[in-house]
This record gives structure tokens, sequence and C-alpha cells, in this order.
């Protein structure tokens, strides 16, 4: 192909075409020529059968929206003017052994070296995880678990900083620099734990508030080095300073409340944080402003202009930095639902286990404003996690009484969903049913805060400060 141009012959109801297309420019904005020249009247005719599509000569069809060369469009190649409806014959083979391979190929791609490279980066973190339970599992009455720990993690910090500056392969340093955040939060929480059994969780009896303080700090710590070092993949780093920064906020109330009352109150935070996360983002990722006045006229007859308009690499630059941090804050928003949704539905009583069942609809229900698959799932996922968390406790606390009532009321929401997702990929949600969600959304928004307080026991101690 030559530079910005695809030498093509196109076979047209009643002519053929030898033509050079530009290469970059949508297809879309190519077809009226190429009409124009195929022949008089099949602009009009195509709005009798849908209109007109380029096809190879497998029958692939060309997508509209997109240029030739990012297809695959080479010079030489034949294509085929076709109407849009027309069903295109399949190829017909006189080699069974080909027809197979084609049939297989179909059922999805062969192996590649990018599945190779995937596979790594994935199967290291099965050593990595071995080491790190054993630590943890270890806890701090081994005398060389904190400082195991802190070693690895400066060294897969290291190596993803040079994974990702010398080598300039960012994948691979983001996944090993990511990998030293579990072990950053162990190593500083066994480097200050006595030992004592103070902590909530099966397994983890020495995790206790300042250990967990110590951890969150270490994150945070890690994450930010991380970020400056790696420069790639941020969303992954971002995510670790705010499951961080929320540890350490989380932490320091557990130091004034007990762990029900700080996860509470961060969970409440959370909830609050879902509208502002996106205005954060924009902010951090330094997005250019639209201009807010009109041009101006001077008392000469000149005009100012109300602003110079940027770049527009570096807007789209500033658009990509926004995003992978708006990704990276929506994961780390996610986790530290989920955290504190396991500690208040285990250790909350009653009103815990409301408030989280209020906080899970609400996630739920926040999810629908974010269009984009990547900063939807993060709080679909933390939703559905509260909602198993809620379930597990309730099994937890009334045995075998609830059994049959979950059971089915399991399998109830079960077919509810499917049946939902079912209608709604098909047509849109109705005006009511969005309505009603709204009014859902603030009823609950507003019930936040007084469960809250119940957990934290407040309506108790006002009852006896009034005697």
């Amino acid at each position: 192909m030559t530079v910005g141009l695809a030498r093509v012959t196109i076979n047209a109801p009643h002519r053929r075409l030898d033509v050079a297309l530009p290469a970059q420019v949508p297809l879309a904005d190519l077809l009226p020529e190429v009409l124009r020249h195929a022949g008089e009247g099949l602009a009009d005719d195509g709005e009798r059968h849908g209109g007109w599509v380029l096809r190879r000569s497998d029958g692939g069809e060309l997508a509209t929206a997109q240029p030739l060369q990012p297809q695959g469009v080479r010079d030489g190649e034949v294509l085929h003017l076709v109407p849009a409806r027309a069903r295109w014959p399949e190829l017909e083979y006189d080699d069974v052994v080909e027809a197979i391979a084609d049939g297989a190929r179909r059922r999805g791609g062969a192996w590649s070296p990018v599945s190779t490279r995937v596979a790594t980066l994935a199967g290291a973190a099965v050593p990595l995880a071995v080491g790190l339970l054993a630590v943890t599992a270890a806890g701090p009455g081994h005398f060389a678990g904190w400082p195991v720990a802190a070693v690895v993690a400066v060294l897969l910090t290291l190596a993803g900083t040079a994974a990702a500056r010398a080598y300039g392969d960012g994948t691979a340093g983001a996944t090993l620099a990511g990998y030293a955040l579990p072990y950053a939060a162990v190593a500083g929480a066994l480097a200050v734990s006595s030992g004592d059994h103070v902590g909530l969780l099966p397994g983890l009896r020495w995790l206790g508030v300042p250990e967990l303080l110590a951890g969150a700090t270490s994150l945070l710590l890690v994450s930010v080095l991380a970020l400056v070092g790696v420069a790639a993949r941020a969303r992954v780093f971002v995510a670790g300073v705010v499951v961080g920064l929320g540890g350490v906020l989380g932490a320091a109330g557990g130091l004034v409340v007990d762990a029900a009352g700080a996860a509470a109150v961060l969970l409440a935070g959370l909830v609050f944080a879902v509208g502002a996360i996106p205005l954060l983002a924009i902010r951090l990722g330094k997005v250019p402003l639209p201009p807010i006045t009109l041009p101006v006229e001077d008392l000469d007859g000149g005009s100012f202009p109300a602003r110079d308009l940027p770049d527009r690499e570096r807007v789209h630059a500033a658009v990509a930095r926004t995003e992978e941090v708006l990704t990276g804050m929506f994961l780390g928003h996610a986790a530290l639902a989920a955290v504190a949704a396991v500690l208040l539905g285990f250790t909350g009583g009653t009103a815990g286990c409301a408030l989280v069942a209020v906080t899970a609809t609400l996630l739920l229900l926040r999810a629908r404003l974010f269009v984009a698959v990547r900063h939807r799932a993060p709080a679909v996922v933390a939703g559905l996690a509260g909602y198993a968390v809620l379930g597990v406790a309730l099994a937890n606390r009334f045995g075998t009484d609830l059994l049959p009532m979950l059971t089915l009321g399991g399998l109830a929401l079960a077919l509810a969903a499917v049946a939902a997702g079912h209608t709604y990929a098909r047509r849109p949600v109705s005006p009511y049913a969005g309505r009603i969600a709204d009014l859902a959304d603030t009823a609950l928004v507003v019930s936040v805060v007084p469960v809250a307080c119940a957990v934290l026991d407040l309506y108790e101690r006002a009852q006896g400060l009034l005697g």
C-alpha cells in the first residue's frame, strides 16, 4: 500500500472500478463518492434494500465507521459493492480438512505471543501469593516475617520501575509493581504487631487497629512510589493510593470507636463520595475546561478571544490521564466498600447488617450514572459483594432457621435478575422505572446517616444523657 492511499478494485452491480482511496478516511465518508462513480441511481436504490456495503471476497463486511488501513485492506484487493441485506453465499470447500480447520478457527483464536505474555504475567502471581500467605500465616511470631515482606515489596517495585522505564514494557512494570502492594501492606502490619490476639478475623488474630494503620500507611507509600516510578497503568496504583488513604482514615477512626463504628463511618463516607469521584478525577487529571465567556470588543473595535484553545494532543493526553485516575479511584472505592461491609456484617449487629443492605443497594443504583464498563463494574461488584456478605452474616447468625428462606430467596433474586437482564438488554428501561430508582436512591441516601448512627450506638448514648 502506498502512503495514504489504498489501490483497490470494486465490483459494483453495473461496472468494475479501479480506484485509489484514502486509507485513513472513514469508509462512510468514501461510500457516497464510490456510489456516484459506480452507476447512476445506486444511492437511491440503496434506500429500498437498506443501503450498500463493501465486502471482501470471503464475505467479510468492512466497517463503515473505520478507515481502510486499520481493517487490513491492501493494494490490489478486490472488494464487492453489494446491498446490505443481501445474503453472502458460504464458501464451498473441496477439502474436508480445510473446512474443519475453518470451523475450528471460527470457534476462537489460536494461542498467540500476546497470550504467552499474559499467561506468564498472571502465572507470576502464584508463587508470589504462596509467599505472601506464608508470611501472613507465620504472623509476628517469626522474626524474619516483616523484613522479608519489605524486601520483596522493594524489589518488586524496583523491578517494575526498571521494566517500564528501561525496557519500555509498561504492562509488565505495572504488574510487577502491583504485586508489591500487598507485600507492602503485610510488611507494615507485621512490623508494629505485638502478637496479641486483638483482631477479629480468623487466622489473623494479631491484626488489630495499630497493625491496620501501619499496613495502610505502607500501602499508601509504596503506591505513590510505584505511581511515580512506573508511570504506566496508573489505575493500579491510584487504586492502591485510595485503599491506603481510606485504610489510614478508617484505622484512625478505630482508635476512637470500635471496629464496627469505624467501618460504618467509612462505608457512609464512601457512599457519599461516589458523586464526587468524577469531579476529583477531572481536577487531578488537569482536563482543560471549556471557556465560559464570549469574545468581547474593545473600544478600538478589536476583539479579544475569551480563551486560547488548548492543543488537541494535550486534551487527549489529559483525557487519558483522567480516565486512568477515575478507573483507579473506582477500583479502590470498591475494595474499601467490600472490606467495610465484611467488618460491618460480622461485627455490627442488626444495625450493621441494615447499613450493609442500604449501602449495597445504593451502590447498585449509583452504578447507573456511569456509562463505561470499567467505571460501572466496580460499583456493581461492590454492591453484589455487600449482598453476599449480608447473606453469609445472616446465615451465620441465625443458623439453620433461615436456611429455606435464604435458599429460596436467593433463587427468586437470581431468576429475577436474569429475567430483567434479558428484558432490558433488548429495550431501554421505562421512564417510570428510572424515576422509581431515583426516588429509591434519594430515600436510601437520606437513611444512611441514621442507620450509621445506630451502629455507633449514638441513640443509646443520647438516651442515657437524657436520663
